[in-house]
């Protein structure tokens, strides 16, 4: 794809017998959004986001489900935030625990200490994908003001 140019990225989709395209490429992005909310008023069990040049590496620009459409399941953003903060700060308090008593009980620490690197990748991706879509928010704005 080419700068300006917007796909259609499908859910699911029914093309003809064995054909089933996963996106359509449109030269605008109100060609593309129209077509998007076409679709899901056709499917209603349909999803179509709309993605810019820059593909599926970043947030779709816009989303349109159909009243039918089941999420997927999937880790969420409340998920990292609050799974990752009771596994770091939870494990961050059992080894304070054990330190506290000079590991005599040693049980809080080996816990606690498998409990900080899983909350820590958790906290980690979301502060990661949070100032991607700021910094990416950011850039649309400068684009579109300069």
């Amino acid at each position: 794809m080419q700068a300006g140019e917007y796909a259609v990225h499908y859910s699911s989709f029914e093309g003809p017998p064995g054909v089933s395209p996963s996106c359509t490429v449109f030269g605008s992005l109100a060609e593309a959004e129209a077509h998007a909310a076409s679709e899901t008023a056709r499917r209603p069990e349909l999803r179509c986001r709309v993605y810019d040049h820059e593909g599926l590496g970043r947030q779709p620009i816009r989303e349109f489900k159909g009243s039918g459409y089941k999420e997927e399941a999937g880790i969420g953003p409340r998920f990292r935030r609050w799974g990752g903060s009771v596994l770091f700060f939870g494990g961050l308090i059992l080894t304070i625990i054990d330190w506290r008593s000079d590991f005599e009980l040693s049980w809080p620490a080996m816990i606690g200490t498998r409990l900080l690197a899983p909350g820590l990748v958790l906290l980690m991706t979301e502060a990661v994908i949070v100032i991607g879509a700021k910094r990416r928010k950011m850039h649309a704005d400068e684009t579109r003001t300069g």
